[in-house]
């Protein structure tokens, strides 16, 4: 074992140092190959068509534009997703694969791009012994979201600690908080943009308490943890915050040790168990946090919560039930839609309603919003008749812009054969307002088969993008991206 960890190790160091190889000449973009790996095909319904791995990490400058990138657009959207190297004999969406970054960089009104695997730990005993390991199958494979704050650049997995990443992509390796963070980060930590302060959480399946919540001050130093106890070991995907509260809703999706163990999906839907909402005072640790049950319900993302008047709003897709087993069948019965859910803060009382019907995922805003009232939020539109037809999923045909002032919602169609992915929000570094901005998301194209960046006009948002990006190749669907500036 020990040899095996030196040649690993020795492979992930020759892997930093790599030098770059100039492709056959091309016409503009001009690209160039990082790195390439043996390729495969999967008849695995969540591995074909736009879910498709890629198998060559490439750096491609002087992107085609069509239309003009505004000169304030100056950084990096990244965007991360699942991308397995090697072929699995079973794969268990959305849980597994390993992570792949796709990055677009503007400087000066032009665009690069460039992708890299993430190196986990995982990944390089794979690597080493060739193939998908079946006892590395419930790894960390940093594959779910993709932040920056206190001057690093993090990858983010359900489990495992973050994996930190340079600016170029590359993999530095796990970070721990300077020694201060045990065993896990979950993908969607909250940024409080008055504060910096990071607020986020990991929960355990096998020692109670099963939940702990954390805060890291601007600097990425950990000031707080917050033990808090629930029930049962669930999965918690995301968390929610306000001036004062950070909020989890502990769903019925329990952990099941005996599928785990049978390399199945490790989740057992348990309705009798109804949810809870629980309410941490962010600042008063020595308070109890707050248990409000109510009927079982599903989420995996909140698009934003925020206090006023005595009352919590919290905006989240929802979903009457959550089916993990890894079949389309199974997957498709999973029908969402934006809900918004109100709790007086003297008396408890909970109401619940729903926006509008459509299917959706993936909700965003400006970020600077976060924790405070907001006016736009924008998710990716789930054609349920479209994933029939295609038998798979990920294929999103229009983005939507809700209007959670005025309750209404504008539609940004694609074109056909179109299809994008989660958007992201890059705010104008000069002005404060939520339309002074630019919403960006990744967009396959299945008749050319390659991939474009779009960069809409948030006010303007059912017109023409005022940008597209246009890439040679294809980037496969993903998870979350954000915006580095």
């Amino acid at each position: 074992m020990k040899r095996r960890d030196f040649l690993i190790q020795s492979t992930l160091t020759a892997l930093g140092t790599m030098a770059l190889h100039n492709l056959p000449v091309q016409s503009q973009p001009m690209y160039k190959q990082y790195s390439s790996y043996k390729s495969w095909k999967s008849d695995n319904s969540f591995l074909k068509g736009i879910n498709a791995p890629v198998f060559q990490e490439l750096d491609i400058t002087n992107l085609k534009v069509s239309g003009t990138i505004p000169p304030e657009i100056r950084g990096m959207y990244v965007r991360n997703g699942p991308n397995p190297m090697f072929k699995p004999e079973s794969y268990n969406y959305p849980l597994e694969g390993d992570g792949m970054l796709h990055g677009i960089s503007f400087e000066n009104g032009k665009a690069s791009y460039k992708n890299r695997w993430i190196q986990t730990r995982g990944l390089a005993y794979e690597r080493f012994e060739g193939k998908e390991l079946d006892e590395l199958k419930f790894k960390n494979y940093a594959n779910t979201n993709i932040m920056s704050h206190g001057g690093k650049l993090l990858a983010l997995y359900e489990i495992g600690l973050p994996y930190e990443i340079t600016q170029e992509l590359e993999t530095v390796g796990e970070w721990n908080f300077q020694g201060n963070l045990e065993q896990s980060m979950t993908a969607h930590p909250k940024i409080d943009h008055t504060t910096g302060e990071l607020h986020f959480y990991r929960y355990s399946f096998f020692n109670s308490p099963y939940l702990h919540y954390y805060i890291a001050d601007k600097q990425g130093k950990i000031i707080r943890n917050y033990p808090i106890e629930i029930a049962k070991p669930v999965l918690i995907h995301d968390m929610a915050l306000t001036e004062n509260y950070a909020i989890f809703f502990d769903c019925p999706l329990v952990f099941n040790l005996e599928k785990a163990k049978a390399n199945n999906t490790p989740f057992t839907w348990e309705p009798e168990g109804g949810t809870t909402i629980i309410l941490v005072d962010r600042h008063h640790p020595e308070k109890k946090p707050i248990y409000l049950k109510i009927g079982a319900f599903w989420l995996w993302h909140f698009m934003n919560s925020f206090e006023k008047d005595n009352q919590l709003t919290i905006d989240f897709v929802h979903y009457s039930k959550m089916n993990l087993e890894t079949n389309l069948e199974a997957i498709s019965s999973n029908k969402s839609n934006l809900q918004r859910m109100t709790i007086d803060l003297k008396s408890h009382q909970i109401n619940q309603r729903s926006i509008d019907d459509h299917s959706i995922e993936f909700p965003v805003i400006d970020s600077r919003r976060m924790g405070q009232p907001y006016r736009f939020g924008y998710t990716p539109y789930i054609d349920n008749n479209l994933l029939a037809k295609k038998q798979t999923i990920g294929y999103f045909p229009a983005l939507i812009q809700y209007d959670m002032v005025n309750q209404n919602h504008k539609t940004h169609q694609l074109k056909p054969g179109c299809y994008c992915g989660e958007a992201s929000f890059i705010p104008h570094p000069n002005k404060t307002g939520e339309l002074d901005g630019y919403v960006v998301t990744f967009v396959y194209n299945e008749n050319t088969n390659t991939s474009d960046l779009l960069i809409i006009d948030p006010a303007n948002f059912e017109q023409e993008p005022i940008a597209t990006v246009h890439l040679p190749v294809r980037v496969p669907s993903g998870f979350h991206g954000n915006w580095i500036s």
